[in-house]
């Protein structure tokens, strides 16, 4: 057993690397085909954090040095990527909230330091806030790419979906309504926590959330309409396959001069095209799980 991080070799009945405390694989040579990138940071610091998450979350995780790019990948196992992305994005709302609340105590120094030190140059005053204005909107833009990297890869059903949509909308909407009440005792004067240009920006950034928040119901709802449909049409083509497909049909496909692996292929393009040519042109991502789902059900211990 060998540990896919330092290299180090293990004994037989060991299965995580004592200093990496990643799950060990039976061959180096497959550790490049078995594991996946899950995202890549400027700073070690910021990779340490989401391997840890990773595994407070259940889930085994390395960084290392990206040399060519100068910056530290998260691997993965790719059977674990799904789940993963999820965790990421949960991973990086958290940061977010951190970082934001980081900010906001900031300003509250920044105003007191004012009031008991030299007022600052207007030309400086201008730099500073355009620089927290700058952090504010990477911040956004890591909230972003977090939520798009977790909806792509491998394929969601459309009940996943209407519970992810519903879970962001109630996560944005009650950040948007305490922060605009917050912001809201700001602007009627109860307290004076930030300069009037981080006031506008941090009031438009909890308002985006509510227009988040109401748009992610508005997709659950949607999406929890095409669930339904979309297991009557699965019930549909399960029953139509048991009906209509043998795995002799599939064996046609073979090869006698491929591998097992290669012919599984095969067999699994041939479902494809059968399925294709009675129900017509059907979404590829779920094609591909259907597929894949039905055969280990129907046909793996054949």
């Amino acid at each position: 057993m060998w540990c896919p991080k330092c290299k180090n070799e293990y004994r037989e009945g060991i299965t995580v690397c004592m200093d990496c405390k990643v799950d060990l694989v039976e061959s180096l040579d497959e550790t490049e085909e078995d594991t996946e990138l899950l995202h890549s940071f400027a700073e070690e610091d910021d990779a340490k954090k989401l391997v840890s998450y990773l595994e407070y979350s259940g889930i085994s995780s390395h960084y290392e040095p990206m040399k060519e790019e100068n910056l530290f990948g998260v691997f993965l196992e790719k059977k674990k990527m799904k789940q993963a992305k999820k965790a990421f994005a949960a991973f990086l709302t958290v940061e977010t909230q951190k970082r934001l609340e980081g900010m906001m105590d900031s300003d509250s120094v920044a105003a007191v330091e004012d009031e008991s030190s030299t007022v600052k140059s207007a030309s400086e005053e201008e730099k500073d806030e355009g620089q927290r204005e700058e952090d504010q909107e990477e911040i956004m833009e890591e909230l972003r790419l977090a939520l798009s990297s977790a909806s792509q890869g491998s394929y969601v059903s459309k009940a996943e979906k209407s519970a992810d949509y519903r879970s962001s909308a109630i996560t944005f909407l009650f950040f948007g309504v305490v922060g605009l009440i917050v912001m809201g005792l700001h602007w009627a004067g109860v307290f004076q926590y930030f300069s009037t240009l981080s006031s506008i920006v941090i009031t438009v950034l909890f308002v985006g959330f509510l227009f988040v928040g109401i748009d992610s119901f508005s997709r659950a709802k949607k999406a929890k309409a095409e669930s339904e449909e979309e297991e009557r049409f699965t019930a549909q083509l399960k029953e139509w396959l048991e009906q209509n497909l043998t795995y002799n049909t599939l064996l046609a496909a073979d090869q006698a001069d491929l591998s097992k692996e290669a012919n599984f292929l095969n067999e699994m393009n041939e479902m494809k095209k059968i399925i294709q040519k009675n129900f017509g042109e059907l979404d590829p991502a779920f094609l591909e799980h259907f597929t894949e789902e039905y055969y280990n059900e129907h046909f793996d211990n054949i």
